[in-house]
């Protein structure tokens, strides 16, 4: 397995085998997306990266945002383009921020309406050349690009190898408890395997409804169980954040049919307590 990253595009494939299958779900929003949709809507994302601001192999796209259904378009935006999707941690503050972003030189800071003063302060002070907001499906740069893009993405540079299983997609920092954060490099080889594992473990199927409550900046919120649920070609239903009250009511609805989701020992104690 060494070449063949067009191949692992899990969710063009599930768009070509399955699109009227749901693949995500936003529950802040209430938006509801088919595989399908949520093909066209990652293409679109990738072409206003590369439009709007110049996205290229190998770029940072930096996500400071809450969790969210335009989190993973954005993610699989990266991935179609060659760049490296870089979730960032809304629980830090500005001087942490700006240290990520200085270390990982994003090209575009895409945030969440309820970072605009922290992600502008962040990339006047990291140098970020580039800003753009995203409102949970409301009006903002985000939706506008996706309307007015059309077109295909242009193939890969001629001078340029083929995109590899070892290359990076995500950098995802650590917390730095012991120094500076560190940037975790995950490639798409370990997104394959940690998906079959996954899957493997806990039985994960194209019928199944994980629900995704850890958040997105998180590798729990990322990958277990939420991109190994594309991978099957199940679908996502994306709480903004966790709510305990909220949590044990979607649990309890039966329209939802909720199979798997992934909590830490902290939530429990908060549902307990509910």
């Amino acid at each position: 397995m060494t070449s063949g990253i067009a191949a692992e595009d899990w969710i063009a494939h599930h768009a070509r085998f399955a699109p009227r299958a749901e693949a995500a779900h936003d529950l802040a929003s209430g938006r509801r997306f088919t595989y399908a949709a949520f093909d066209d809507r990652i293409t679109r994302a990738a072409l206003w990266l590369a439009r709007a601001f110049g996205v290229a192999r190998g770029d940072r796209v930096a996500v400071l945002s809450m969790n969210d259904s335009d989190v993973f378009e954005l993610q699989f935006a990266c991935r179609r383009l060659g760049a490296i999707f870089l979730p960032l941690n809304w629980r830090l503050a500005v001087p942490e921020l700006e240290f990520i972003c200085k270390d990982s030189r994003p090209v575009v800071l895409i945030h969440g309406e309820e970072f605009a003063d922290a992600a502008l302060q962040v990339a006047r002070l990291s140098g970020v050349p580039h800003t753009a907001d995203l409102a949970n499906g409301k009006p903002s740069a985000y939706e506008a690009g996706l309307a007015a893009a059309s077109g295909t993405l242009a193939p890969p540079a001629l001078d340029l190898p083929a995109l590899d299983l070892a290359d990076i997609w995500t950098i995802m920092y650590t917390s730095g408890t012991t120094g500076r954060p560190k940037g975790a490099e995950i490639t798409y080889r370990m997104g394959v395997f940690n998906a079959i594992q996954c899957a493997m473990m806990v039985g994960l199927t194209a019928q199944s409804r994980n629900l995704v409550l850890l958040p997105t900046f998180h590798t729990g919120g990322l990958n277990v169980y939420a991109n190994p649920t594309f991978h099957t070609g199940g679908c996502n239903l994306v709480m903004r954040r966790f709510d305990p009250a909220l949590f044990l009511r979607l649990l309890t609805d039966r329209a939802l049919g909720l199979t798997h989701a992934l909590g830490v020992p902290t939530n429990y104690p908060m549902l307990a307590q509910e």
